[in-house]
């Protein structure tokens, strides 16, 4: 059975590392309620997909997580710290990679030191060990225009990393790929977060996808954008693509489907 959105997804040994009590925001002067009464905690480590249609709040709220936005209403904290703007805990990608052009593959991985100072020797070796880590090691220096949809979502996947943020607010960052691709990435990612024990936070409307990626699914009514649900996920890592074939995932997929349908 899914856990009401008051239960914490953390665990009695896992350290919380972002909360939010009564968390709302709207837009126009209050005219358009984008997400209210969120209630909700996320533990270290883990992983949590947000699922619910368009316009629920669900990159609203990794907007308020990363300082992007102020929210209007109630409390969110990460570390334990009240987020009054935007903040090096945590790093976000997009559904588009949003590369520079004119700059190669590390070079773009090496944007975000660079923003904040000079870069070392240290530096562009992490930022090619992370090239190499997302599978790109030998297009380091090949421009965006030279490679694929899914490896300009790799290079941003690596520039994310390369922020060091122990926190990854991904809003749909595969929606725009093929279903080929996007499943390779979807393994590439469950490998890399598990590597570097990153707490992740994903956005997608694809119901399988969440679950296949989640630890905790976080399930969002329609507008105003509401927390219905917090689906426990209960299968082993690591995963393979035939997890989605059996009867036991099949009935997560049913249970959130019941879950939206009745909201």
């Amino acid at each position: 059975m899914a856990k009401p959105v008051e239960n914490s997804t953390a665990s009695a040994q896992a350290k919380t590392v972002i909360e939010g009590r009564d968390v709302g925001k709207t837009f126009g002067g209050g005219a358009v309620i984008a997400l209210e009464g969120a209630n909700f905690t996320v533990a270290e480590g883990s992983f949590v997909s947000l699922v619910g249609p368009s316009g629920c709040g669900k990159s609203t709220l990794l907007r308020l997580i990363a300082g992007l936005i102020d929210r209007t209403s109630g409390s969110l904290t990460v570390h334990g710290r009240d987020i009054t703007g935007p903040h090096t805990d945590v790093g976000m990608m997009f559904q588009r990679a949003t590369l520079l052009e004119w700059r190669t593959a590390i070079e773009n991985v090496l944007l975000p030191i660079e923003i904040q100072r000079s870069v070392t020797s240290a530096d562009k070796a992490r930022a090619a060990e992370l090239l190499a880590m997302v599978g790109l090691k030998d297009f380091a220096f090949s421009f965006p225009s030279q490679l694929s949809g899914g490896m300009q979502q790799r290079v941003a996947l690596a520039r994310l990393l390369q922020t060091g943020a122990d926190i990854l607010l991904m809003d749909e960052p595969f929606g725009a790929l093929d279903e080929f691709t996007r499943e390779r990435l979807n393994l590439e990612l469950m490998r890399i977060v598990s590597e570097v024990g990153a707490t992740t936070l994903f956005v997608t409307h694809n119901i399988l996808e969440a679950i296949f990626l989640a630890d905790e699914v976080m399930v969002m009514t329609p507008r105003p954008g509401r927390l219905a649900r917090m689906v426990h996920v209960p299968f082993a890592r690591p995963r393979t693509p035939e997890l989605t074939l059996t009867p036991e995932f099949n009935a997560l997929v049913a249970e959130v489907r019941d879950i939206l349908g009745t909201h």
